[in-house]
């Protein structure tokens, strides 16, 4: 389960990351939207950068509650990280297609 709980945090990461290069600046020709309507609320509400951390941040503590209570069986924390783990991994790929499409560098530089 803590390999589920760690590739849930990296999917994560990969997920900020790439959207953050996918929105960050318009693209002449181009409509970039995000496709999560709550992350499209914060990112509107508090700006891309303070959102993304924002996510982060709930991701953190999701994960350690999961990982530390007990009202939760073993294979209920293992199918809930499998979910995430799935989900994110799909947007990942979903941006990394935009990305590649687009022609945007993954390290950020123009």
């Amino acid at each position: 389960m803590h390999l589920l709980a760690l590739l849930t945090l990296v999917l994560s990461a990969a997920d900020h990351w790439t959207t953050y290069l996918c929105l960050r600046s318009p693209l002449d020709g181009w409509e970039i939207t995000e496709a999560n309507p709550l992350a499209e609320w914060l990112f509107e509400a508090a700006g891309l950068v303070p959102g993304l951390w924002i996510d982060s941040a709930v991701t953190l503590v999701a994960v350690g509650f999961l990982l530390s209570t007990r009202h939760l069986s073993e294979s209920a924390k293992v199918c809930f990280f499998s979910l995430i783990a799935a989900w994110t991994g799909i947007a990942v790929i979903n941006n990394l297609n935009a990305i590649s499409t687009i022609g945007l560098s993954l390290t950020g530089s123009a």
